[in-house]
């Protein structure tokens, strides 16, 4: 039975225009804003007119070596300059840059490699090479490219040219103007990228341009981001979130700023928009020296966990509007939104984006999901048979005047265990567990036991060690006594806690170890 259906018809009723280029977006606003400033990186400042140019340049050099069209490069990389420029130029010859992490297991590694079939494979550090030795690589070719300023320049939007130095000599391949003339299509492949993989094996999602534009222009709708804002690329482009700020910065033409320091709070004092989790946040507010650091903020989008209210207060009462919501890596990123409140739920749908729930079942589709699982080529559907894709998460719309429309999430239905008969969501629990002030991250596992079946665990990054008995007096009042974890463990360091999702399939077997 359809219990609700939100916004059913607004992929029909919207016009395509909203989103819609005649050109490569950088190439539109190259014309309309040549001189503003597109892209920031410490001292260096490039105009849209420079993007332009260094995209065509990159492409050039990349066509060189041998990249054509519907070609794959696998980018083992952190975010910095070059991979973006190697993303933006792939897109040029009609390619498809993804961009891999670094840091995860040579098993994860060789899983990606397997699925994307990469004729090339760029790593922007030496210290990330790992490829050697893996079996889906044996085939594929290594772009080398640099791209340096001129060290007497500091501000390139000054300069009408940017030397690009390319290893081509061990090549036989030789430019093909008509790649390199490739017009803008916004249907055709834009990016692949890997699910987080918390709940299993990670798939390799397929976006195409106009649906990340789609994704961009309804969070932008009601969550304001101009040509006269500055967006901080917080997050991996590796990771939906980090890509679907690439989009949005082409979508809008507003200036897109690289990290170049360390110091979250000297990052965030350059711009106005960035996207963050909660860990991120508190640290960014627990550095700040509200009476010396300039607060240029005006807007944060968080998300990968529970927002704590106490963290968003903190930033409001700084002028900082903080925004959560929930999103997908199938559906290009959010899906809804809401400024962070009180409230538990995760806000309401976005233009663009369509919402159902089939006895609490959460399904979406729209304009900016995927066109489907992509696989050494091929592409699998990503929906069901009615068109819709099965989320596998569980939720319910608010009823009444005050929270009408708002999306809440139970948790997935795979995570969901029974305790004395009792139907438990551990993202329920989570979310509480999240609102105390000492704890940055928490997941809830079931553990055998003989009376009740099954009883809840809690595995924790905290400040400080946190006992039973301080979370019990901290659970009073907020849980019913059954969802209380009867132990908690300390995240082990093995873990990578500094990503924006956790990974609950590997705590999962950390957990189910400690009891083998």
């Amino acid at each position: 039975m359809i219990e609700m259906v939100m916004n059913d018809n607004v992929m029909d009723t919207m016009a395509c225009h909203e989103v819609g280029f005649n050109c490569w977006p950088w190439q539109h606003w190259s014309s309309l804003n040549p001189d503003g400033i597109a892209l920031v990186y410490g001292e260096y400042s490039f105009t849209w007119q420079h993007v332009n140019s260094l995209v065509d340049e990159y492409a050039k050099q990349l066509n060189t070596q041998g990249l054509r069209q519907d070609h794959i490069v696998a980018a083992v990389s952190v975010n910095n300059p070059d991979v973006l420029w190697l993303y933006l130029a792939c897109l040029r010859l009609g390619a498809c840059c993804v961009v891999l992490d670094p840091k995860q297991s040579a098993e994860q590694l060789s899983d990606k490699f397997e699925a994307l079939a990469a004729q090339f494979v760029w790593v922007s550090a030496p210290a990330f090479n790992r490829s050697q030795g893996l079996q889906s690589t044996n085939n594929v070719r290594e772009l080398v490219f640099t791209l340096f300023p001129s060290p007497s320049s500091k501000a390139l939007s000054t300069r009408s040219a940017i030397a690009i130095t390319a290893s081509t000599a061990a090549t036989k391949y030789v430019s093909t103007e008509d790649s390199i003339k490739l017009e803008w299509q916004a249907e055709r492949l834009a990016s692949i990228v890997f699910t987080s993989g918390s709940t299993g094996k990670a798939k390799a999602v397929a976006h195409s341009g106009e649906n990340h534009l789609y994704s961009a222009a309804g969070l932008l709708s009601v969550f304001s981001y101009t040509a006269q804002d500055s967006w901080l690329m917080s997050l991996p482009l590796f990771h939906v979130s980090g890509l679907a700020i690439v989009w949005r910065w082409l979508l809008a033409g507003g200036q897109l700023v690289l990290p170049s320091a360390d110091s979250l709070v000297e990052q965030l004092s350059q711009v106005t928009h960035a996207s963050l989790v909660p860990t991120q946040l508190r640290r960014y507010l627990n550095e700040l020296d509200v009476g010396k650091d300039v607060i240029s903020l005006k807007r944060i989008l968080l998300g990968g966990a529970v927002i704590p209210v106490v963290l968003t207060d903190k930033a409001k009462s700084l002028g900082i509007d903080c925004w959560s919501g929930y999103g997908m890596t199938e559906m290009a990123s959010t899906v809804t939104a809401k400024p962070a409140d009180d409230s538990a739920g995760v806000g309401t749908l976005l233009a663009h984006r369509c919402l159902c729930l089939i006895n609490k079942q959460i399904k979406v589709r729209g304009r900016s999901l995927g066109m489907g699982y992509y696989y050494q080529g091929a592409l699998r559907p990503i929906t069901d048979e009615s068109g819709w894709l099965v989320t596998g998460d569980l939720g319910m719309i608010a009823q009444g005047d005050a929270l009408a429309d708002e999306l809440f999430i139970l948790g997935r239905q795979d995570n969901m265990f029974i305790s004395g008969g009792e139907n438990i969501h551990p993202e329920q629990i989570e979310r509480i567990l999240l609102s105390h002030p000492f704890i940055n991250q928490a997941l809830v596992f079931p553990c055998e036991d003989v009376e009740f079946g099954h009883r809840p665990i809690a595995v924790i990054d905290a400040i400080g060690y946190l006992s039973v008995d301080d979370m019990n007096k901290f659970l009073q009042n907020k849980l019913v006594k059954f969802m209380w974890p009867i132990n908690y463990y300390s995240l082990p360091d093995a873990i990578n806690v500094r990503c924006i999702k956790l990974n609950r399939a590997f705590v999962q077997l950390w957990v189910t170890s400690l009891y083998e």
